[in-house]
């Protein structure tokens, strides 16, 4: 069975390969590891950087932005966007990537950038050059940092993607594909599901399904929309509860969109309610498991950063 293959920065493995000559057991890693298939790259160790080194960063040279050693003042941006091209033309059957924060070369949306020569940063949301070009090729895959990857919210995205994903990839029949995750992509996109019915009802338009499914995927998941779904579902038993049950169940819609609670405890009240009136049509959806259960850990640093 096929498991959800990933890229990651090879530091993040525990693979001592940073400029000081460290490198870091990720929580995050160390937790799906056993569950994904995991390919590592350090961009700077490949442009032939020695391990430890003296650090890169990224420096604006007047309308560019150069990648550059700063006690040496060695401009390493040809060698770096060199490797990047190179490395993405061989990049087949992937589901995702997860890269070091705040890194000159892989970072995403958090790296320091430098006036030429100086010692302090003018910003500190730019990406690192090998990032960057990932992020220009659109594989339709998420790319995330170890760092966001503490937020429980962020996490749960990055694991949902990447095992609908594989579940896409791993599936003999995509009839039954798209039956048990119809939910799950409705909760991205309710407008496309007609769209994904009339193409998964057609063997010709299957490749064309596949890409909308991916398409729909690559989309940011809105707090209201798996909230209405929510809500339709505890709409669907409201004839076989009472009032006491039906406004709790409001409190609890309401508790998740104040983000006092998980998106998961919506989730369990759901299903407990799915198992006790045998409503197998929604049990078997993937919207209630979209990754193993064991992965569900909802301790983290806080609530991280929207970036």
């Amino acid at each position: 069975m096929r498991k959800p293959k990933i890229i990651i920065s090879k530091c993040l493995n525990s693979e001592k390969c940073r400029y000081d000559g460290q490198g870091f057991d990720d929580k995050v890693i160390r937790s799906i590891r056993e569950y994904i298939d995991i390919e590592t790259v350090c961009p700077e160790v490949e442009i032939g950087l020695a391990t430890p080194r003296d650090p890169i960063r990224i420096e604006k040279h007047q309308n560019d932005l150069k990648l550059i050693q700063h006690n040496s003042n060695i401009d390493y941006s040809k060698e770096m966007y060199e490797f990047a091209e190179e490395f993405i033309k061989k990049i087949d059957d992937l589901d995702g990537f997860i890269l070091k924060s705040k890194s000159p070369s892989c970072g995403i949306k958090d790296v320091k950038i430098y006036p030429k020569g100086q010692k302090c940063s003018i910003s500190k949301n730019g990406n690192g050059f090998f990032a960057q070009k990932l992020i220009e090729k659109d594989f339709k895959i998420p790319i995330e940092n170890e760092g966001r990857l503490k937020n429980y919210i962020l996490r749960e995205e990055f694991l949902t993607k990447i095992f609908t994903l594989n579940r896409l990839k791993d599936c003999n029949d995509i009839k039954k594909f798209h039956e048990d995750n119809k939910m799950l992509l409705n909760s991205y996109d309710s407008n496309s599901i007609k769209v994904l019915e009339k193409l998964i009802n057609n063997e010709k338009t299957h490749d064309l399904y596949i890409n909308k499914v991916k398409e729909i995927l690559n989309n940011k998941r809105s707090k209201t929309n798996k909230a209405n779904i929510i809500k339709d579902v505890f709409n669907r038993y409201k004839n076989k509860l009472n009032k006491e049950e039906l406004s709790y169940n409001d409190e609890l819609v309401n508790l998740y969109i104040d983000e006092k609670i998980p998106f998961s405890s919506l989730l369990v009240a759901i299903k407990i309610y799915a198992l006790r009136f045998n409503d197998t049509e929604l049990i078997k959806q993937t919207f209630f498991n979209p990754y193993p259960q064991k992965l569900v850990n909802i301790m983290d640093s806080g609530k991280g950063r929207e970036l």
